[in-house]
Protein backbone atom coordinates (compact mmCIF):
# COMPACT_ATOMS: atom_id res chain seq x y z
CA UNK A 1 0.00 0.00 0.00
CA UNK A 2 0.95 3.35 -1.01
CA UNK A 3 1.97 5.56 1.77
CA UNK A 4 2.49 9.69 1.68
CA UNK A 5 3.56 11.34 4.66
CA UNK A 6 1.58 14.67 5.43
CA UNK A 7 4.20 16.90 4.90
CA UNK A 8 4.79 15.92 1.07
CA UNK A 9 1.32 15.98 1.25
CA UNK A 10 0.81 19.26 1.77
CA UNK A 11 3.74 20.48 -0.03
CA UNK A 12 1.82 18.54 -3.54
CA UNK A 13 -1.38 20.93 -2.38
CA UNK A 14 0.58 23.70 -2.45
CA UNK A 15 2.22 23.21 -5.81
CA UNK A 16 -1.06 23.10 -7.21
CA UNK A 17 -2.62 25.90 -5.61
CA UNK A 18 -0.15 28.27 -5.88
CA UNK A 19 -0.43 29.44 -9.81
CA UNK A 20 -4.02 29.51 -9.09
CA UNK A 21 -3.04 32.76 -6.72
CA UNK A 22 -2.36 35.28 -9.41
CA UNK A 23 -5.19 34.09 -11.80
CA UNK A 24 -7.12 36.79 -13.27
CA UNK A 25 -10.78 36.66 -13.22
CA UNK A 26 -13.24 37.41 -16.10
CA UNK A 27 -14.96 40.26 -16.16
CA UNK A 28 -18.04 41.07 -18.47
CA UNK A 29 -18.62 44.34 -20.34
CA UNK A 30 -21.96 43.96 -22.73
CA UNK A 31 -21.72 46.58 -24.93
CA UNK A 32 -25.57 47.66 -24.93
CA UNK A 33 -26.48 49.48 -28.42
CA UNK A 34 -29.81 51.76 -26.56
CA UNK A 35 -27.23 52.91 -23.86
CA UNK A 36 -24.39 53.64 -26.56
CA UNK A 37 -26.76 55.57 -28.73
CA UNK A 38 -27.70 57.75 -25.50
CA UNK A 39 -24.25 59.10 -24.93
CA UNK A 40 -23.84 59.58 -28.29
CA UNK A 41 -26.81 62.04 -28.30
CA UNK A 42 -25.58 63.68 -24.75
CA UNK A 43 -22.58 64.79 -26.44
CA UNK A 44 -21.76 68.36 -25.31
CA UNK A 45 -18.95 70.78 -25.36
CA UNK A 46 -19.45 71.47 -22.02
CA UNK A 47 -19.07 67.62 -21.13
CA UNK A 48 -17.14 68.89 -17.60
CA UNK A 49 -14.37 66.06 -18.48
CA UNK A 50 -14.20 67.15 -21.78
CA UNK A 51 -13.10 70.47 -20.46
CA UNK A 52 -10.71 68.70 -18.48
CA UNK A 53 -9.05 67.05 -20.80
CA UNK A 54 -8.79 70.44 -22.82
CA UNK A 55 -6.84 72.23 -19.78
CA UNK A 56 -4.68 69.26 -19.57
CA UNK A 57 -3.50 69.15 -23.31
CA UNK A 58 -3.65 72.56 -23.83
CA UNK A 59 -1.92 73.98 -20.38
CA UNK A 60 -4.44 76.82 -19.67
CA UNK A 61 -7.61 76.81 -17.80
CA UNK A 62 -10.59 78.92 -18.39
CA UNK A 63 -13.04 78.09 -21.30
CA UNK A 64 -10.79 77.60 -24.44
CA UNK A 65 -10.67 79.04 -27.95
CA UNK A 66 -12.33 76.84 -30.73
CA UNK A 67 -10.03 77.03 -33.39
CA UNK A 68 -8.55 74.01 -35.55
CA UNK A 69 -6.15 73.16 -32.56
CA UNK A 70 -9.08 72.70 -29.65
CA UNK A 71 -11.22 71.29 -32.27
CA UNK A 72 -8.63 68.83 -33.01
CA UNK A 73 -8.31 67.60 -29.60
CA UNK A 74 -11.88 67.46 -29.28
CA UNK A 75 -12.07 65.53 -32.12
CA UNK A 76 -9.32 62.84 -30.69
CA UNK A 77 -11.38 62.78 -27.52
CA UNK A 78 -14.85 62.41 -28.89
CA UNK A 79 -14.34 60.27 -32.27
CA UNK A 80 -13.72 56.36 -31.99
CA UNK A 81 -10.34 56.49 -34.45
CA UNK A 82 -8.48 57.54 -31.73
CA UNK A 83 -10.01 55.17 -29.29
CA UNK A 84 -9.61 52.30 -31.50
CA UNK A 85 -5.80 53.34 -32.42
CA UNK A 86 -5.35 53.82 -28.39
CA UNK A 87 -6.61 50.14 -28.03
CA UNK A 88 -4.66 48.69 -30.69
CA UNK A 89 -1.49 49.98 -28.68
CA UNK A 90 -2.52 48.22 -25.73
CA UNK A 91 -2.62 45.34 -27.36
CA UNK A 92 0.67 45.87 -28.62
CA UNK A 93 2.17 46.56 -25.02
CA UNK A 94 0.25 43.06 -23.58
CA UNK A 95 2.33 41.84 -26.12
CA UNK A 96 5.65 43.00 -24.78
CA UNK A 97 4.36 40.95 -21.67
CA UNK A 98 4.12 38.30 -23.64
CA UNK A 99 7.08 38.31 -25.24
CA UNK A 100 9.20 38.72 -21.45
CA UNK A 101 7.35 35.98 -19.75
CA UNK A 102 9.48 32.93 -18.90
CA UNK A 103 7.69 29.71 -19.96
CA UNK A 104 5.89 27.90 -17.08
CA UNK A 105 7.28 24.43 -15.93
CA UNK A 106 5.01 21.48 -16.09
CA UNK A 107 3.61 19.33 -13.30
CA UNK A 108 2.86 15.51 -14.61
CA UNK A 109 1.89 12.90 -12.41
CA UNK A 110 1.44 9.70 -13.95
CA UNK A 111 -0.14 6.95 -11.01
CA UNK A 112 0.53 3.18 -12.01
CA UNK A 113 -0.84 0.27 -10.41
CA UNK A 114 0.70 -3.34 -11.11
CA UNK A 115 -1.56 -5.94 -10.30
CA UNK A 116 1.00 -8.86 -10.20
CA UNK A 117 2.61 -7.53 -7.08
CA UNK A 118 0.75 -6.45 -4.17
CA UNK A 119 3.40 -6.36 -1.79
CA UNK A 120 5.38 -4.09 -0.59
CA UNK A 121 2.78 -1.66 -2.77
CA UNK A 122 1.26 -2.30 -5.90
CA UNK A 123 1.58 1.62 -6.74
CA UNK A 124 3.86 3.89 -8.60
CA UNK A 125 3.97 7.36 -8.44
CA UNK A 126 5.16 10.52 -8.07
CA UNK A 127 5.65 13.92 -9.72
CA UNK A 128 7.97 15.58 -12.50
CA UNK A 129 8.25 18.95 -13.19
CA UNK A 130 9.38 19.79 -16.60
CA UNK A 131 11.43 23.13 -17.35
CA UNK A 132 11.93 24.52 -21.08
CA UNK A 133 15.24 26.01 -21.85
CA UNK A 134 14.81 27.62 -25.26
CA UNK A 135 17.59 28.51 -27.51
CA UNK A 136 20.17 31.36 -26.69
CA UNK A 137 18.53 34.65 -28.09
CA UNK A 138 14.94 33.22 -28.90
CA UNK A 139 13.50 35.29 -25.71
CA UNK A 140 15.95 38.57 -27.04
CA UNK A 141 14.55 38.61 -30.74
CA UNK A 142 10.90 37.71 -29.27
CA UNK A 143 10.97 40.91 -26.79
CA UNK A 144 12.78 43.15 -29.67
CA UNK A 145 9.95 41.92 -32.35
CA UNK A 146 7.22 43.05 -29.24
CA UNK A 147 8.81 46.11 -28.49
CA UNK A 148 8.83 47.26 -32.44
CA UNK A 149 5.13 46.61 -32.92
CA UNK A 150 4.23 48.36 -29.55
CA UNK A 151 6.22 51.53 -31.40
CA UNK A 152 4.52 51.08 -34.55
CA UNK A 153 1.26 50.86 -33.04
CA UNK A 154 2.61 54.23 -30.87
CA UNK A 155 3.24 55.88 -34.29
CA UNK A 156 0.19 54.71 -35.81
CA UNK A 157 -1.61 57.11 -33.05
CA UNK A 158 -0.06 60.02 -34.06
CA UNK A 159 -1.04 59.14 -37.43
CA UNK A 160 -4.62 58.54 -36.46
CA UNK A 161 -4.67 62.03 -35.01
CA UNK A 162 -3.44 64.19 -37.76
CA UNK A 163 -5.88 62.37 -39.87
CA UNK A 164 -8.38 63.88 -37.32
CA UNK A 165 -7.25 66.92 -37.66
CA UNK A 166 -7.13 66.71 -41.93
CA UNK A 167 -11.07 66.10 -41.06
CA UNK A 168 -11.28 68.82 -38.94
CA UNK A 169 -9.41 71.39 -41.08
CA UNK A 170 -11.50 70.34 -43.91
CA UNK A 171 -14.97 70.86 -42.12
CA UNK A 172 -13.43 74.43 -40.65
CA UNK A 173 -12.39 75.54 -43.98
CA UNK A 174 -15.89 74.51 -45.75
CA UNK A 175 -17.50 76.66 -42.94
CA UNK A 176 -15.67 79.78 -43.62
CA UNK A 177 -15.67 79.27 -47.35
CA UNK A 178 -19.52 79.17 -46.58
CA UNK A 179 -19.99 81.71 -44.40
CA UNK A 180 -18.38 84.04 -46.71
CA UNK A 181 -20.29 82.71 -49.90
CA UNK A 182 -23.47 83.22 -47.92
CA UNK A 183 -22.69 86.70 -47.47
CA UNK A 184 -21.54 87.26 -50.80
CA UNK A 185 -24.77 85.86 -52.27
CA UNK A 186 -26.48 88.51 -49.81
CA UNK A 187 -24.62 91.61 -51.48
CA UNK A 188 -25.63 89.76 -54.89
CA UNK A 189 -29.12 89.38 -53.81
CA UNK A 190 -29.16 93.23 -52.65
CA UNK A 191 -27.71 94.46 -56.14
CA UNK A 192 -29.92 92.52 -57.92
CA UNK A 193 -33.29 93.72 -56.55
CA UNK A 194 -31.75 97.62 -56.51
CA UNK A 195 -31.10 96.78 -60.33
CA UNK A 196 -34.30 95.32 -61.11
CA UNK A 197 -36.04 97.97 -59.41
CA UNK A 198 -34.49 100.32 -61.58
CA UNK A 199 -35.35 98.72 -64.67
CA UNK A 200 -38.67 98.88 -63.50
CA UNK A 201 -38.69 102.78 -63.70
CA UNK A 202 -37.61 103.09 -66.43
CA UNK A 203 -39.67 100.29 -68.29
CA UNK A 204 -42.72 102.62 -66.74
CA UNK A 205 -41.57 105.09 -67.99
CA UNK A 206 -41.37 103.54 -71.31
CA UNK A 207 -37.35 103.67 -71.48
CA UNK A 208 -36.78 100.23 -71.77
CA UNK A 209 -38.48 97.12 -73.67
CA UNK A 210 -39.97 94.67 -71.57
CA UNK A 211 -37.72 92.48 -72.43
CA UNK A 212 -34.89 93.99 -70.50
CA UNK A 213 -37.33 93.84 -67.59
CA UNK A 214 -37.63 90.02 -68.10
CA UNK A 215 -34.09 89.89 -67.78
CA UNK A 216 -33.40 91.49 -64.36
CA UNK A 217 -36.61 89.73 -63.06
CA UNK A 218 -34.83 86.32 -63.80
CA UNK A 219 -31.50 87.62 -62.95
CA UNK A 220 -33.19 88.94 -59.43
CA UNK A 221 -34.77 85.19 -58.86
CA UNK A 222 -31.59 83.43 -59.61
CA UNK A 223 -29.93 85.70 -57.07
CA UNK A 224 -31.91 84.64 -54.76
CA UNK A 225 -32.22 80.64 -55.69
CA UNK A 226 -28.68 81.05 -55.11
CA UNK A 227 -28.42 83.12 -51.59
CA UNK A 228 -31.13 79.75 -50.65
CA UNK A 229 -28.61 77.33 -51.49
CA UNK A 230 -25.58 79.68 -49.95
CA UNK A 231 -27.91 79.49 -47.07
CA UNK A 232 -28.49 75.62 -46.88
CA UNK A 233 -24.48 75.11 -47.61
CA UNK A 234 -24.15 77.22 -44.63
CA UNK A 235 -25.93 74.51 -42.62
CA UNK A 236 -24.56 71.36 -43.96
CA UNK A 237 -20.91 72.83 -43.17
CA UNK A 238 -21.68 73.35 -39.71
CA UNK A 239 -22.92 70.09 -40.08
CA UNK A 240 -19.93 69.00 -41.32
CA UNK A 241 -17.79 70.31 -38.21
CA UNK A 242 -19.98 68.44 -35.85
CA UNK A 243 -19.56 65.14 -38.26
CA UNK A 244 -15.59 65.64 -38.23
CA UNK A 245 -15.51 65.91 -34.09
CA UNK A 246 -18.10 63.20 -33.84
CA UNK A 247 -20.29 65.42 -32.00
CA UNK A 248 -24.41 65.56 -32.63
CA UNK A 249 -24.94 69.10 -34.45
CA UNK A 250 -26.90 70.34 -30.87
CA UNK A 251 -23.58 70.81 -29.94
CA UNK A 252 -22.27 73.02 -31.61
CA UNK A 253 -25.61 75.34 -30.86
CA UNK A 254 -24.54 78.99 -29.56
CA UNK A 255 -20.72 78.33 -29.79
CA UNK A 256 -18.45 80.65 -31.38
CA UNK A 257 -16.03 78.86 -33.99
CA UNK A 258 -12.88 80.66 -33.72
CA UNK A 259 -12.03 80.50 -37.89
CA UNK A 260 -8.97 83.33 -37.24
CA UNK A 261 -6.75 80.38 -37.89
CA UNK A 262 -8.36 79.61 -41.71
CA UNK A 263 -8.84 83.13 -42.41
CA UNK A 264 -5.04 84.61 -42.08
CA UNK A 265 -3.02 81.20 -42.21
CA UNK A 266 1.03 81.46 -41.18
CA UNK A 267 2.84 81.28 -44.52
CA UNK A 268 4.82 78.41 -45.39
CA UNK A 269 7.90 80.03 -45.80
CA UNK A 270 11.32 78.16 -46.87
CA UNK A 271 9.78 74.63 -46.88
CA UNK A 272 13.63 72.51 -47.75
CA UNK A 273 14.09 71.54 -43.79
CA UNK A 274 10.31 70.75 -43.63
CA UNK A 275 10.42 68.05 -46.03
CA UNK A 276 13.43 66.90 -45.13
CA UNK A 277 12.48 66.48 -41.72
CA UNK A 278 9.30 65.17 -42.97
CA UNK A 279 10.72 62.32 -44.61
CA UNK A 280 12.86 60.87 -41.80
CA UNK A 281 10.42 61.44 -38.97
CA UNK A 282 6.37 61.35 -40.02
CA UNK A 283 4.63 59.03 -38.14
CA UNK A 284 3.58 57.10 -40.80
CA UNK A 285 7.67 56.81 -41.93
CA UNK A 286 8.34 55.83 -38.31
CA UNK A 287 5.40 53.40 -38.35
CA UNK A 288 6.92 51.87 -41.58
CA UNK A 289 10.64 51.78 -39.81
CA UNK A 290 9.35 50.12 -36.87
CA UNK A 291 7.48 47.23 -38.59
CA UNK A 292 11.06 46.47 -40.52
CA UNK A 293 12.58 46.36 -37.61
CA UNK A 294 9.83 43.79 -36.18
CA UNK A 295 10.42 42.18 -39.11
CA UNK A 296 14.51 41.68 -38.13
CA UNK A 297 13.36 40.46 -34.70
CA UNK A 298 11.38 37.69 -36.69
CA UNK A 299 14.05 36.81 -38.45
CA UNK A 300 16.80 36.86 -35.76
CA UNK A 301 13.59 34.63 -33.83
CA UNK A 302 13.33 32.58 -36.76
CA UNK A 303 17.29 31.56 -36.92
CA UNK A 304 17.84 31.68 -32.90
CA UNK A 305 14.59 28.56 -33.30
CA UNK A 306 16.31 26.41 -35.92
CA UNK A 307 18.46 25.23 -32.29
CA UNK A 308 16.34 22.32 -30.23
CA UNK A 309 14.71 23.60 -27.18
CA UNK A 310 15.37 21.52 -24.35
CA UNK A 311 13.24 20.23 -21.53
CA UNK A 312 14.94 18.91 -18.43
CA UNK A 313 12.56 17.18 -16.19
CA UNK A 314 14.14 16.15 -12.44
CA UNK A 315 11.13 14.18 -10.65
CA UNK A 316 10.65 11.59 -7.87
CA UNK A 317 8.79 8.14 -8.06
CA UNK A 318 7.19 6.19 -5.20
CA UNK A 319 8.14 2.64 -7.20
CA UNK A 320 6.98 -0.43 -5.17
CA UNK A 321 7.69 1.14 -1.47
CA UNK A 322 11.11 2.41 -2.95
CA UNK A 323 11.77 5.88 -3.68
CA UNK A 324 13.79 6.62 -6.76
CA UNK A 325 14.97 9.98 -7.90
CA UNK A 326 14.51 10.76 -12.04
CA UNK A 327 16.02 13.27 -13.98
CA UNK A 328 14.22 13.46 -17.58
CA UNK A 329 15.89 15.06 -20.84
CA UNK A 330 14.19 15.41 -23.47
CA UNK A 331 15.10 17.45 -27.10
CA UNK A 332 13.69 17.26 -30.96
CA UNK A 333 16.34 16.07 -33.15
CA UNK A 334 16.77 18.52 -35.89
CA UNK A 335 17.75 15.97 -38.67
CA UNK A 336 14.28 16.24 -40.99
CA UNK A 337 14.87 20.10 -41.13
CA UNK A 338 16.65 23.02 -39.31
CA UNK A 339 13.68 25.84 -39.33
CA UNK A 340 14.59 26.40 -42.78
CA UNK A 341 11.23 27.39 -43.87
CA UNK A 342 10.59 29.76 -41.06
CA UNK A 343 13.65 31.50 -41.47
CA UNK A 344 13.40 32.15 -45.71
CA UNK A 345 9.78 33.01 -45.02
CA UNK A 346 11.02 35.53 -42.07
CA UNK A 347 13.72 36.85 -44.47
CA UNK A 348 11.28 37.33 -47.22
CA UNK A 349 8.65 39.09 -44.96
CA UNK A 350 11.85 41.33 -43.96
CA UNK A 351 12.35 41.98 -47.74
CA UNK A 352 8.25 42.92 -47.87
CA UNK A 353 8.65 45.10 -44.96
CA UNK A 354 11.94 47.24 -46.36
CA UNK A 355 10.09 47.34 -49.57
CA UNK A 356 7.17 48.99 -47.58
CA UNK A 357 9.58 51.70 -45.95
CA UNK A 358 11.14 52.91 -48.96
CA UNK A 359 7.43 52.79 -50.87
CA UNK A 360 6.32 54.77 -47.47
CA UNK A 361 9.27 57.44 -47.86
CA UNK A 362 8.02 57.25 -51.90
CA UNK A 363 5.06 58.04 -51.02
CA UNK A 364 5.46 61.01 -48.72
CA UNK A 365 7.60 62.79 -51.23
CA UNK A 366 4.95 62.19 -54.07
CA UNK A 367 2.33 64.05 -52.01
CA UNK A 368 4.62 66.78 -50.55
CA UNK A 369 5.80 67.67 -53.67
CA UNK A 370 1.98 67.42 -55.11
CA UNK A 371 0.93 69.91 -52.19
CA UNK A 372 3.60 72.13 -52.54
CA UNK A 373 3.09 72.38 -56.64
CA UNK A 374 -0.67 72.60 -56.10
CA UNK A 375 -0.06 75.32 -53.28
CA UNK A 376 2.26 77.63 -55.04
CA UNK A 377 -0.15 77.37 -58.35
CA UNK A 378 -3.16 78.47 -55.82
CA UNK A 379 -0.79 81.43 -54.80
CA UNK A 380 -0.35 82.50 -58.16
CA UNK A 381 -4.43 82.09 -58.97
CA UNK A 382 -5.10 84.17 -55.38
CA UNK A 383 -2.93 86.95 -56.68
CA UNK A 384 -4.82 86.70 -59.61
CA UNK A 385 -7.88 86.79 -58.42
CA UNK A 386 -7.01 89.99 -56.17
CA UNK A 387 -6.42 91.44 -58.60
CA UNK A 388 -9.12 91.13 -60.77
CA UNK A 389 -11.17 92.15 -57.70
CA UNK A 390 -9.01 95.20 -57.06
CA UNK A 391 -9.56 96.56 -60.63
CA UNK A 392 -13.55 95.77 -59.90
CA UNK A 393 -13.37 98.14 -56.72
CA UNK A 394 -11.02 100.94 -58.74
CA UNK A 395 -14.44 101.14 -61.72
CA UNK A 396 -17.01 101.01 -58.81
CA UNK A 397 -15.42 104.00 -57.06
CA UNK A 398 -15.30 105.29 -60.76
CA UNK A 399 -18.32 104.99 -61.38
CA UNK A 400 -19.78 106.47 -57.97
CA UNK A 401 -17.85 109.63 -58.49
CA UNK A 402 -19.18 110.04 -62.13
CA UNK A 403 -22.94 109.01 -60.85
CA UNK A 404 -22.76 111.53 -58.17
CA UNK A 405 -21.35 113.46 -61.13
CA UNK A 406 -24.41 113.42 -63.26
CA UNK A 407 -22.43 111.49 -65.66
CA UNK A 408 -23.97 108.38 -66.33
CA UNK A 409 -27.30 106.64 -64.86
CA UNK A 410 -27.68 104.01 -61.43
CA UNK A 411 -28.03 101.06 -64.01
CA UNK A 412 -24.35 101.35 -64.58
CA UNK A 413 -23.48 102.28 -61.16
CA UNK A 414 -25.44 98.80 -60.13
CA UNK A 415 -23.53 97.08 -63.06
CA UNK A 416 -19.94 97.71 -61.48
CA UNK A 417 -21.22 96.60 -58.57
CA UNK A 418 -22.55 93.49 -59.94
CA UNK A 419 -19.20 93.26 -61.26
CA UNK A 420 -17.32 93.30 -58.18
CA UNK A 421 -19.19 90.86 -56.05
CA UNK A 422 -18.39 88.39 -59.43
CA UNK A 423 -14.64 89.19 -58.52
CA UNK A 424 -15.32 88.74 -55.08
CA UNK A 425 -16.86 85.15 -55.51
CA UNK A 426 -13.84 84.50 -58.18
CA UNK A 427 -11.50 85.53 -55.27
CA UNK A 428 -13.58 83.32 -52.56
CA UNK A 429 -13.24 80.36 -54.85
CA UNK A 430 -9.40 81.34 -54.65
CA UNK A 431 -8.74 81.63 -51.33
CA UNK A 432 -10.59 78.41 -50.88
CA UNK A 433 -8.45 76.76 -53.21
CA UNK A 434 -5.60 78.23 -51.31
CA UNK A 435 -6.80 77.29 -47.97
CA UNK A 436 -7.48 73.52 -49.13
CA UNK A 437 -3.98 73.26 -50.78
CA UNK A 438 -2.28 74.73 -47.59
CA UNK A 439 -3.89 72.00 -46.26
CA UNK A 440 -2.89 69.56 -47.78
CA UNK A 441 0.47 70.75 -47.25
CA UNK A 442 0.46 70.55 -43.65
CA UNK A 443 -0.77 67.04 -43.66
CA UNK A 444 1.83 66.40 -46.17
CA UNK A 445 4.35 67.82 -43.82
CA UNK A 446 2.96 67.12 -40.63
CA UNK A 447 3.47 70.77 -39.53
CA UNK A 448 0.49 73.29 -39.10
CA UNK A 449 0.50 76.39 -41.07
CA UNK A 450 -2.95 77.03 -40.69
CA UNK A 451 -2.65 78.92 -37.51
CA UNK A 452 -3.65 82.77 -36.82
CA UNK A 453 -1.15 85.65 -38.60
CA UNK A 454 -1.26 89.19 -39.06
CA UNK A 455 -1.63 88.52 -42.74
CA UNK A 456 -4.63 88.94 -44.70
Amino acid sequence: MMVISSRAARVLAVLLVLPLAGCVTYRARPIRPGESERALAARRLTDPRLLRFLAIEEHRSGLPRWDLRTLTLVATYERPDMALAAARLGEARAGQITAAELPNPTLSIQPTYNTTKTFPSPWKVGPIVSFLIRPFGVRPALIARARAQAEAAREAIAVTAWQLRGKVRAALIALWAAKRAATLSVRALAVASRYRRAVAQRYRAGMVSATALTTATLEQEQAQLEAAGSERRLRLARTGVAMALGLPVAALQGVRLDLAGISRPRHPGHLGPLIHAALISRPDVLAALARYRASEAALRLAIARQYPSIQIGPGYQYDQAKNKFILAVSLPLPILNQNQGPIAQARAARRVAAAQFRAAQARALAQIERAQTDWQGSETELDNARQVRASAADVLLRRRTEFGAGQIGRLRLLGAEEVLVKAGRGALAASVHERIALGELEAALYHPFLIATGRR
